[in-house]
């Protein structure tokens, strides 16, 4: 039906933006094949240009929601590098900084955008991974950093992002010896 309305020039009426109709029929290919229910926002998202100035005119233009323009722009903003030869590890740090949905969308629009059917099974998994996925809590809080010595204010905060960062890169280890050798490093470090 899309390509209907872009040969009879109406969906240029309607969004103005190049669009990725391939890239949209490949989603819902994708969502019909694996029984995953139909999301207009993604099936959207696949069809906007990956510009967000872009989406952003267009979810404007079509009055959509604050939660479906934001997902929308946010998509197509989007920096991350998914490939369906993503580690497990650089999975686990996609869902960690993004979130299940976020990273759930990312990995669909990125399978609608490869052009090997082979990827698929990799593509599941990656999906897979991201389901099944229970967030960490990072066991450290400002507090520990001020008890390691470090006077309250901004620097307390960068030690903590940065330590946080050793942790997600050690695949969120739960070694408390190690959590605080770090901390004691970076104090080190980063205060004096």
């Amino acid at each position: 039906m899309l390509r209907v309305m872009a040969a009879t020039g109406i969906l240029r009426a309607i969004l103005p933006e190049t669009l990725d109709v391939a890239r949209l029929e490949h989603l819902t290919a994708i969502d019909s094949a694996n029984f995953f229910p139909a999301d207009p926002i993604l099936r959207l998202a696949a069809l906007l240009p990956d510009d967000f100035a872009q989406a952003g005119a267009a979810a404007d233009r079509l009055k959509l929601s604050n939660p479906d323009r934001t997902r929308i722009v946010d998509l197509a903003g989007a920096r991350e590098k998914i490939v369906s030869y993503l580690s497990i590890r650089d999975v686990r740090k996609v869902l960690y900084r993004l979130g299940q949905q976020r990273t759930r969308d990312r990995v669909l629009l990125a399978w609608a955008a490869d052009p090997k059917l082979s990827n698929a099974v990799q593509w599941r998994a990656l999906l897979a991974v991201a389901d099944a996925w229970e967030r960490p809590r990072f066991p450290l809080t400002g507090r520990d950093v001020m008890a390691a010595g470090v006077a309250e204010g901004p620097l307390v905060g960068r030690i903590l992002g940065e330590v946080e960062d050793w942790w997600v890169d050690s695949e969120f280890t739960e070694d408390e010896f190690s959590l605080a050798e770090r901390l004691k490093a970076v104090v080190q470090a980063v205060a004096y």
